[in-house]
C-alpha cells in the first residue's frame, strides 16, 4: 500500500479541519491541509530535538537559513544572499505585516480575485482599501494583466500587488511572461510586489515554478516573497514561514512594521522546516505524483457530471469547480447536508464556485466525490 493511501484519524488532535464537523457524518475537504502524515525524518527530528529538556527562548538558526538557501537554489535556481531571508510564524501574518510597512493611509492593494480570502482581510485590518482584478473562467483564470494596467495607467491609489502564484484557488501558475510584464507595470509605477508562493512547491505535471523576484534585478527591488514548507509538507500546525526581500530598503520597511507585534518562529518549527527542506525531496516527488492522480479522480468525476465544470489545476491540491447551473443560495449549507464538508466560493469573491481539497488519501477522496455526485445528482434530477 502506499504511504500515502493510510487513513489517518485525525479526532481529538485539536484538527480545526475535522473539528468543524465533529460528531457528523461530514467528510472535511475544505481547508489547504492534508490528511497525509508528516515525512518521516520530520518527524524523528522533532523527537530527535525533544530528547533535550528545555525548549526555552531561541535564535535564529543557521542552518534552517542554509536549508532555505539550497532549496531555493537547486529547485528554482535562485540564489538568495542570506541577509535576504526573514523567517516568519506564518504567510498570513506576513500579508498584514506587508499592508501595514507597504501601504500608506488612503492607498490600496491590488488582488486579482477571485482570491485567497486573506488577501482580502489584511487591507481591511489596517483600514486600507482594495482594487480588484477581476479574473474570469472564460479566460481560463489567466492574470488580468489587462486590468492592471488600467488600474495603474489611470488615477489609482495602489501601493501594493498582492500576488498569489500560483493561484489560490484557481489553480493557475503563472507563466515567466506574465510574470515578466506584471513586474514590469509594478516596477513602472512604483508598486511593492508581495508575492504569496506558499504553494509554489505543488505544481503537476512537471511544471516549473519561477520565483517572480529571480527574473530580474529590477522584480527583485520590487518584491517580497512569502514562502513555507507548511502547505508542501503537511506541516501549517508548527508555525513556520520564510519571506525573501533583497531590496534592504524593503526590508527594513517590513521588519520594522512587525516591531514589537511579530512573534518569534516557535522551536519545532525550524527543526521541521530544516528537515523537510534538507531530506524531504523524495516524499515530495511521492506527494506530486498522488496528488496527480488524484486530481485526475476528481476531474472524473467532474466530467461525469453535465451540470458542473472545472479547469484542471496546475498545481495545488485544491479543485475549483464550477457549480452554476446549480442555482444554489448557500452551496456550503447544501452540501454538507449531503455529508460534504467543502469551501462555497464566495469567500473567495467567486459566486457560484466551490473549492474542494483533494489532498487526502484516495479513499475518503473516493468516498467525497460519491456524496458530490449524489448530491448534484439529486439536485438536478
Amino acid at each position: 500500500m502506499n504511504a500515502f493511501d493510510e487513513v489517518i484519524n485525525r479526532t481529538a488532535t485539536d484538527s480545526s479541519k475535522w473539528d468543524k464537523y465533529a460528531n457528523q457524518d461530514v467528510i472535511p475537504m475544505w481547508v489547504a491541509d492534508m490528511d497525509f502524515a508528516a515525512p518521516g525524518p520530520v518527524l524523528d527530528a522533532i523527537r530527535s530535538r525533544l530528547e533535550h529538556p528545555v525548549l526555552g527562548y531561541n535564535s535564529r538558526p543557521q542552518s534552517v537559513i542554509c536549508a532555505i538557501q539550497f532549496w531555493l537554489t537547486r529547485r528554482y535556481g535562485w540564489q538568495v544572499a542570506e541577509e535576504s531571508i526573514l523567517l516568519s510564524p506564518g504567510v498570513v501574518p506576513a500579508l498584514n505585516q506587508a499592508v501595514r510597512a507597504f501601504v500608506r493611509p488612503g492607498r490600496s492593494v491590488a488582488v486579482a480575485i477571485p482570491t485567497y480570502p486573506p488577501f482580502l482581510q489584511a487591507p481591511l485590518n489596517m483600514d486600507r482599501a482594495v482594487t480588484r482584478l477581476p479574473m474570469t473562467p472564460e479566460t481560463g483564470w489567466s492574470f488580468p494583466l489587462d486590468a492592471l494596467r488600467e488600474a495603474l495607467e489611470g488615477e489609482h491609489s495602489i501601493d501594493m500587488l498582492m500576488l498569489s502564484h500560483p493561484m489560490n484557488p484557481v489553480g493557475r501558475v503563472i507563466d515567466r511572461a506574465t510574470l515578466e510584464a506584471i513586474a514590469a507595470l509594478c516596477v513602472a509605477h512604483d508598486v511593492v510586489i508581495c508575492s504569496d508562493e506558499i504553494h509554489c512547491d505543488l505544481l503537476l505535471d512537471g511544471r516549473q515554478h519561477t520565483p517572480l523576484a529571480s527574473i530580474s534585478a529590477e522584480a527583485a527591488a520590487r518584491t517580497v516573497t512569502f514562502q513555507a514548507a507548511s502547505k508542501t509538507f503537511n506541516l501549517a500546525g508548527l508555525g513556520c514561514a520564510y519571506v525573501v526581500a533583497e531590496n534592504e530598503s524593503i526590508r527594513d520597511q517590513f521588519e520594522q512594521a512587525g516591531a514589537g507585534i511579530m512573534s518569534h518562529v516557535n522551536t519545532l518549527g525550524f527543526v521541521a522546516t530544516e528537515a523537510a527542506l534538507s531530506h524531504g525531496d523524495s516524499w515530495h516527488a511521492e506527494l506530486i505524483h498522488y496528488l496527480g492522480q488524484n486530481r485526475e479522480l476528481v476531474a472524473q468525476a467532474v466530467a461525469d457530471l453535465p451540470w458542473v465544470h472545472m479547469r484542471a489545476p496546475e498545481a495545488t491540491y485544491l479543485a475549483w469547480i464550477d457549480i452554476r447551473e446549480l442555482q444554489l443560495e448557500d452551496a456550503h449549507a447544501f452540501f454538507v447536508g449531503h455529508g460534504l464538508g467543502i469551501a462555497a466560493g464566495e469567500e473567495y469573491e467567486g459566486p457560484g464556485f466551490v473549492r474542494l481539497n483533494y489532498g487526502c488519501p484516495r479513499s475518503t477522496l473516493v468516498q467525497g466525490l460519491s456524496r458530490m455526485s449524489k448530491a448534484i445528482r439529486s439536485r438536478m434530477g
